[in-house]
């Protein structure tokens, strides 16, 4: 029987509180190649480096650290080249909070396995929903099966599949859903200081529109939200009718 060939990434970097208990339970039943940033990347959504040089650093046996690098950065450089035509899945995260709803267009754990999907990998974005008491040992298992299930089904091929999970510490179930759509309270805010003034964005999480059947009310019901993501952004609808 073939064992497969896993990549994991993230975007919170060796330090990522979820990431050992991921790679634990992928072990159990896959060879796991790690390549993930060297410090937090949060939010960098799908940005790459082009024409910097980066340092890949050792971390120990198939793991390595890329100093400076994303997490797109992270799956380029593996599928390209570190690992080449060995991964039959791309896994990233542990992620340390939800990433729901438009959260996929920002997100660094999702962007990482959108890339894997687009250099035709099937991939994942895993996200722990409880910030409180996550218990990513229940998570990474939750994960694990759904991983399993994935390399029975899916595919190498261009555009392969892209899937966003988050999974609650206690859940009932899984539920495949769409995006739903989150609100929040954001603003900038100015710090003086003698060298000048700095901004930064802040703001709060509202509430998520109560989409019907969407992942936010799927992981607040209880279950695990499996939300297939789409890597052709076109809008079709308006194809043909915008001019």
């Amino acid at each position: 029987m073939k064992k497969y060939n896993i990549l994991v990434s993230n975007d919170d970097g060796i330090k990522g509180p979820g990431l050992k208990s991921l790679i634990t339970e992928l072990s159990k039943f896959a060879n796991v190649f790690v390549v993930v940033p060297k410090h937090e990347m949060s939010g960098t959504s799908q940005s790459i480096h082009l024409k910097k040089y980066l340092k890949l650093e050792k971390i120990g046996k198939d793991f390595f650290a890329l100093a400076g690098g994303t997490p797109t950065d992270c799956v380029k450089y593996a599928l390209y080249s570190f690992f080449k035509d060995k991964i039959d899945l791309v896994i990233s995260g542990i992620n340390t909070c939800a990433n729901l709803a438009q959260d996929v267009v920002y997100s660094g754990t999702v962007a990482a396995a959108r890339e894997g999907a687009y250099l035709g990998i099937p991939s994942m974005a895993v996200s722990a929903f409880n910030e409180e008491n996550p218990c990513y040992e229940k998570v990474a298992r939750a994960a694990a099966k759904i991983a399993k299930q994935v390399l029975k089904t899916e595919k190498k091929g261009r555009p392969a599949l892209c899937l966003n999970v988050n999974i609650p510490a206690k859940y009932k179930g899984i539920k495949v859903v769409p995006l739903g759509i989150r609100q929040y309270d954001e603003t900038i805010v100015a710090k003086k200081t003698k060298k000048g003034t700095y901004y930064k964005l802040a703001g709060r999480f509202i509430s998520g529109k109560k989409n019907k059947n969407s992942d936010i009310l799927a992981v607040e019901e209880g279950y695990i939200s499996v939300t297939p993501l789409n890597l052709d952004q076109t809008n079709y609808t308006k194809l043909r009718s915008i001019l």
